[in-house]
């Protein structure tokens, strides 16, 4: 179940410094849900009303992620319910790395240093 109370309060904690253990956690290998939501964030690089912003949703199907103009999961997800799990647990863990952070309602945005790793991503992934 989403708790846009909780995520805005670990988005907070990160970015303010954390503990020991979100230092560690910031070391981690980004997963491929992880890299999805940051270059969907920055798509092109262009900056647009929906640039760097995040919106949680929370619909009867499951939770949606709402990246830049992309949903997750999208309507092509043959396992909805696994699928929304799985980008909500790569949100939560992009709040816990100190790249997104609340900005009210539902909606989150990228930290100055979300929008580097995005870009970093986005940039890596069209010369692929």
């Amino acid at each position: 179940m989403m708790d846009i109370i909780a995520l805005a309060a670990l988005c907070k904690l990160a970015i303010d410094g954390g503990d020991k253990l979100l230092e560690a956690y910031k070391k981690r290998k980004f997963s491929e849900a992880e890299k999805e939501l940051l270059i969907a964030a920055v798509k092109d690089g262009v900056a647009t009303a929906n640039h760097g912003k995040f919106w949680l949703m929370r619909l009867n199907e499951g939770n949606f992620i709402r990246a830049g103009n992309k949903n997750f999961p999208d309507d092509e997800s043959k396992d909805l319910v696994y699928d929304s799990e799985r980008y909500y647990e790569a949100f939560e863990s992009l709040c816990k790395r100190a790249f997104i952070r609340y900005d009210g309602g539902d909606l989150f945005i990228l930290t100055s240093k979300g929008f580097e790793k995005a870009r970093e991503l986005a940039r890596k992934n069209k010369k692929e």
